[in-house]
Order: C-alpha cells, then structure tokens, then sequence
C-alpha cells in the first residue's frame, strides 16, 4: 500500500509510545512485520537548538525503514526546521503530534491543545507540508474535551494542505486512556477522507486490529502497548489480516528477543541505563509467563548486563521447563 511517496507492505503500524518506543524496541517491531515505526514525540524546540537529551532521542537505525519521525510543538517556524533537519537525518515521513494529553505539553500549546486551536492546525500542517519533500502525517484524538469532536475539521484542513495520512485516536484528550474508544467517529471520518486513515484506539492483540478495520474501513491501524513485551503482535496482524492463525513465539524466541533487546539498549544507552531501561520493558515481556512477579521483583535489583543475562537464562529454564501454555496479553 502506499502512503505519501512511502510503498508500504502490510496495514498495521507501530504507535509513538513515549518512553517506551526508543530505536531497539522499533528494529523489533519492524523485524516482526510492523508497515512503518513511529518515533517517541519529541520537542521541535529542543530540535531547533539542539537540546542534548533531545538529540539523544533522535538515534535510529536502518532497521528501521519506513520511520515516521513524531514533532510537537506550537510555533509553525520551529516545526518546520525541525522536519528539515530530521530530512536530512533520513527519516522516511515526518508526524505532528497533536494528540498528546500531557498537562506539560498541553500548556505550552501543542498536542492535543492543537485540537481547541484549529487555525493553529491550519497555519503549522501547511508549513510543514511546503517545509519539507517527505509525507507529513498528523495524529489526533477526537477531541479535547469529553463531548468533543473536530476530526471533520481537522481531516478538511489536513486534505487541503497536502497531508499524506491521518491517524485519529478514538477518545478525547481528558479522557487519556481511560474510557471507550469511538470506533464511529473513525469510520465516519473514513467515508468521507480522501486521505488515508490511520485507526488507532482500542487494539490488544491481533484479531482487534482485524475487527477495528473492517468496522471503520481504515487503511492502516496503529498499535500501541499492545506491542510492548509483544513485537510479534505485528507478525501475528499481519496473519490475521492474510486469514492465517496467527503463531505464538516459542519460550526459546521470547527469550532470544528480550536478549537482543537487552543488548541493543545497552549498546545504545551503556550498561547502567540501558539495564534500567529494560526493566520496565521486561516488566512487559515477562506478562503470561509462569512466576512472573518473582521475576519482575528481580530484575529491579539488578544493574548490569551480565547478571540480568545470568536471571534470564534461569527464567528461561524455568519457562522452557514447565508445562504451562506461555501466552500473552496485552492487558
């Protein structure tokens, strides 16, 4: 399929998942059959001058390929320098956040404060869309307050000003992620988009993504936690979506996985931080496996490579050991 200039193959993306969604856990989601990989948002200003964490988030690798790089901001200057300086990078797409219920970001005036502000829509999609060669995607939620909804709006400004895709979140900014999530408002958005439309909401494991597609018509669905401790779920959509049954990895793979994913953080981050980081990462990994609280009050004591590789190849001896069907849920 294809979305902008980008040929994509398969329908199921990998969401921007902020604090999570870092260039290990992306190559992972890409092997196992993600169509595209969004970044983690990250602050056109601390792009513009050259924040250092900032540019730490910025590493991806060519792995990667298709990455859809994820901006936010509220000053159409700064988030077209940032999406010129991301082209140069070689990302494949630029994304605008305007989603994002984070008190922090919404007082500054960008993510889902975009959604109450709608010439601002107007004003930074056409500048970054004259900005810069690659597809500009935008993603929302559907609203700011409970009973709101502009996807109409923002779908007609976003049609107007050249933007390749929209990916609409079906609940409202105050809702977070609690709450339903409306499928109705995507597929009412989808009947009349001349776009593609990016279904995202409500999907925890492979056959959700195939019923959130047929109901709303979408062209591609994103998929958040559900990936996390879980790239497969890709592979498993990508089933699904083809009318196969779709495959539950071996305790051996699961394992061979966390592994890499513990030495691509560490070569990436250094050995205390990307042990840290993988804590909460293996927290997900580790749901549906037997004694997983045991191993997850472990793993939180632990502060270098080495002794996390020695716990988890005696879990994975444990797991490989029992009879327990090993499963995964995305709850």
């Amino acid at each position: 399929m294809k979305l902008g200039s980008l040929e994509l193959e398969g329908r199921a993306f990998l969401a921007p998942l902020a604090g999570y969604g870092d260039s290990p856990f992306r190559v992972l989601c890409r092997r196992y059959g993600a169509a595209m990989v969004y970044t983690e948002m990250v602050s056109s200003l601390g792009i513009k001058f050259g924040n250092a964490k900032t540019f730490g988030m910025l590493a991806f690798e060519p792995g990667e390929h298709p990455v859809d790089f994820q901006i936010f901001g509220a000053r159409p200057a700064a988030m077209v320098e940032a999406a010129e300086l991301l082209a140069k990078a070689g990302v494949d797409a630029i994304d605008i956040n305007m989603g994002c219920p984070e008190p922090k970001i919404v007082k500054t005036g960008a993510g889902s404060a975009l959604l109450r502000n709608l010439p601002l829509v107007d004003a930074i999609t056409s500048a970054v869309v004259r900005g810069t060669l690659l597809p500009v995607t935008v993603k929302i939620r559907k609203g700011f307050l409970i009973d709101d909804n502009v996807t109409e709006e923002i779908l007609a400004i976003c049609e107007k000003n050249g933007v390749a895709a929209l990916a609409i979140h079906g609940s409202t900014a105050v809702q977070g992620r609690s709450g339903s999530k409306d499928w109705d408002v995507i597929a009412a958005a989808k009947a009349k988009a001349s776009i593609p439309i990016i279904a995202n909401g409500g999907v925890k494991k492979a056959e959700d993504a195939k019923r959130f597609l047929d109901y709303t018509k979408a062209d591609y669905v994103m998929v958040g936690r559900a990936a996390l401790g879980n790239p497969w779920v890709f592979e498993q959509i990508n089933d699904v979506l083809g009318g196969s049954v779709p495959r539950e990895p071996s305790a051996d793979e699961r394992f061979d996985v966390m592994q890499e994913h513990v030495d691509r953080e560490v070569a990436l981050k250094g050995d205390v931080a990307g042990v840290k980081e993988m804590r909460k990462h293996l927290a997900f990994y580790f749901r549906g496996l037997p004694e997983a609280t045991t191993y997850r009050n472990r793993i939180n004591q632990i502060k270098d490579p080495h002794t996390l590789k020695e716990l988890l190849d005696e879990y994975r001896g444990l797991c490989i050991g029992t009879s327990e069907e090993v499963g995964h849920d995305a709850r």
